[in-house]
């Protein structure tokens, strides 16, 4: 009966988790990614063409798609037409998600709830490895972290590949160790779906191989007696013996994983419905994705020349290997393409509750203080080799990562960090001592965090940094996605402007359509509205998004140096000059030109306080017309 009543509680806990991350979902506008997943997603369906978005996983967007296909309001644009032909999910998502009158908050939420349910799986694994290991106290704690944990909520019901990818390479270690301990052909088909689903959630999921040869291994040099069912006998005794029939099930495991791979995309190899030479196309093309080289690309290309997958997957593996390697990003103020190796770390260290450190420390603490043997100690680290292999595969992999775009790149790991913790419940005795109090109060700062920010989940940050600041440390997927257009027209009507309006925008989100009345300036990386470029900047309101401030995605990006001011005074002139004779500027030249405006007067307001912050993500100045000219044209001081 406590058991019954220990699952309850987690079946509760993981349903409010549920609640907490989908039903913020209204007051969050379209974030990051999500506009090319569902668009994709939606057409992979309805057309059978996979020419959208092949990049980002198949299962995750056909998942947060699939309860669209019932609706039959939605209007998608005309496939007749160039973006669609050039394979433009941006473009056509653009105008799905905006332009015909469809219901996009309810789009939005459908898909969102979906992909949520892959956190409720998640967590459900997380309750049951804090079971197997540490009993149901840690079971409890274990699924307490993950429900309550920011970044678990933040991107758990995001219409991305993130919590897809999390659950599953989690599902996978665990699916191969249970096979490896009773090989049944129910075990084996279980771990043969799973990392099918695995390999078509994210393209990190070639890091499953190591990591089930690390438990290979390990398995083997157990030597226990494996259970075995039909067509096997019951029991299969010797290394040997357990190592080859453990080859054949991973073998039969991965021809079943490949079927769900051509399953997703099915089961034909060409990427287009309907292909015309010279006509259709992808948006980037294959000479493209194989200019930089690489180990990989011979590869890729003999998988394409033999079709031994379907194009799409081919060239989603190739667009990630090729874009991955080089990438903007920031960090604490520098910017690099190439990715720092404590990027992770670091967004680790500030994105996660302290508490739970606190609480493994706890875990480590109690398991030294036990006294144990040898063999008891290999017995818990064989235990743990599913976790721990997940772990230490993926952790390096991480650091190397040049894809320094965001802290959601990191989640897979979360899972063993949780579960590393519940082993602090081992200090919850009856009757309550001091030591379980404390873990218990913990658990209690962990879940207090999490509520404190809500429903700002995607900018939250620990006392080290703190969200107030955050934007001066990291941007992008771990702050600053987009989130927050909505708000801004919120914050609009509370306090109506007196004169022009003025956003820099960094996302996906349509300014127009969630009704921000403004000149958009310095982000048209993120507009893909006809607009004249550049703007004509005077004093007024200016909303500025910190990824936007940062200059991360522009041309200008950096610190503001007299290289960039000589630049941008070569760019003015080039303007002065062509207004004199009645040319104009190149829609390109264009938007240089006002990047580079737009960075100098960023430049001017780096040490200026706000009017306002809104969300952390927005920074609100009144500028007047002086303060303009000064900005753009008076003289500068470098930093």
């Amino acid at each position: 009966m406590k058991r019954t009543c220990v699952t309850l509680v987690g079946a509760f806990l993981l349903a409010l988790y549920w609640w907490m991350a989908t039903s913020i979902s209204d007051t969050e506008g379209v974030v990051g990614d999500e506009i090319a997943h569902l668009t994709a997603g939606y057409t992979y369906w309805k057309f059978d063409d996979y020419r959208m978005q092949p990049e980002n996983g198949n299962l995750p967007q056909r998942w947060a798609a699939l309860p669209l296909l019932a609706r039959k309001d939605l209007v998608f644009p005309p496939l007749d037409q160039s973006a669609w032909r050039i394979s433009d999910v941006w473009e056509m998502g653009f105008r799905w998600f905006y332009d015909f009158g469809n219901d996009l908050p309810g789009m939005l939420r459908a898909g969102r709830r979906m992909i949520a349910l892959f956190g409720i799986a998640t967590g459900a694994l997380v309750f049951l490895w804090g079971r197997r290991l540490y009993g149901d106290r840690g079971a409890l704690l274990a699924v307490t972290l993950f429900a309550f944990c920011p970044t678990m909520l933040a991107n758990g019901a995001l219409i991305t590949s993130d919590m897809t990818a999390t659950c599953m390479f989690l599902a996978a270690v665990t699916a191969f160790w249970a096979m490896a301990h009773r090989l049944t052909l129910l075990r084996c088909l279980v771990f043969g779906l799973a990392l099918g689903f695995l390999c078509v959630a994210k393209f990190s999921a070639p890091l499953i191989a190591p990591m089930c040869a690390i438990l290979f291994a390990v398995r083997v040099a157990r030597g226990d007696t494996l259970e075995s069912g039909w067509p096997l006998p019951p029991q299969l005794v010797g290394r040997m013996r357990i190592a080859i029939s453990l080859i054949a099930a991973t073998v039969v495991a991965c021809a079943l994983a490949v079927a769900v791979i051509w399953g997703s995309y099915g089961f034909k190899y060409p990427m287009f419905r309907h292909f015309e030479p010279n006509r259709v196309r992808s948006l980037v093309g294959w000479d493209v994705l194989e200019d930089q080289g690489g180990p990989l690309v011979p590869i890729l290309r003999f998988a394409r020349d033999h079709e031994l997958f379907p194009e799409s997957y081919i060239y989603g593996f190739a667009h990630t290997y090729r874009f991955s390697r080089y990438r903007k990003a920031f960090l604490n103020g520098d910017y690099r393409s190439s990715g720092w190796i404590q990027y992770f770390p670091y967004t680790t260290a500030v994105k996660t509750p302290i508490a739970l450190f606190i609480l493994i420390a706890l875990a480590a603490l109690y398991l030294a203080s036990r006294r144990r043997s040898a063999r008891e100690w290999l017995d818990g680290l064989y235990a743990w080799s599913p976790l721990l292999s997940l772990f230490v595969v993926y952790w390096p992999f991480a650091l190397t990562s040049h894809l320094n775009i965001g802290h959601r790149h990191i989640m897979p790991i979360y899972p063993v960090l949780f579960v590393m913790a519940a082993g602090a419940a081992c200090w919850i005795t009856r009757p309550l001592r001091l030591a379980g109090a404390f873990v218990m109060a913990l658990a209690g700062w962990f879940a207090a965090e999490s509520i404190w920010i809500r429903p700002h989940y995607l900018a939250y940050f620990n006392e080290f940094v703190g969200p107030t600041d955050a934007w001066k440390h990291v941007v992008d997927a771990s702050l600053d996605w987009g989130q927050d257009l909505p708000s801004v027209k919120t914050w609009l009507d509370a306090h109506p402007p007196d004169g022009p309006v003025f956003i820099s925008y960094f996302g996906s989100g349509d300014v127009n359509y969630y009704g921000v009345k403004a000149t958009r300036v310095g982000d048209a990386n993120f507009d893909v509205r006809l607009r004249k470029v550049p703007a004509i900047l005077t004093g007024g309101l200016w909303i500025i998004s910190v990824s936007q401030f940062q200059q991360v995605y522009t041309e200008a990006r950096g610190r503001w140096d007299p290289e960039k001011e000589k630049r941008y005074h070569a760019l003015l002139g080039n303007v002065i000059e062509l207004s004199k004779t009645g040319g104009k500027l190149t829609t390109a030249e264009g938007n240089t030109f006002e990047e580079f405006q737009f960075a100098r007067l960023c430049h001017y307001l780096m040490d200026r306080k706000p009017l306002a912050e809104l969300n952390y993500t927005f920074l609100i100045y009144k500028l007047s017309d002086d303060e303009v000219t000064q900005a753009l044209y008076g003289p500068v001081s470098y930093r």
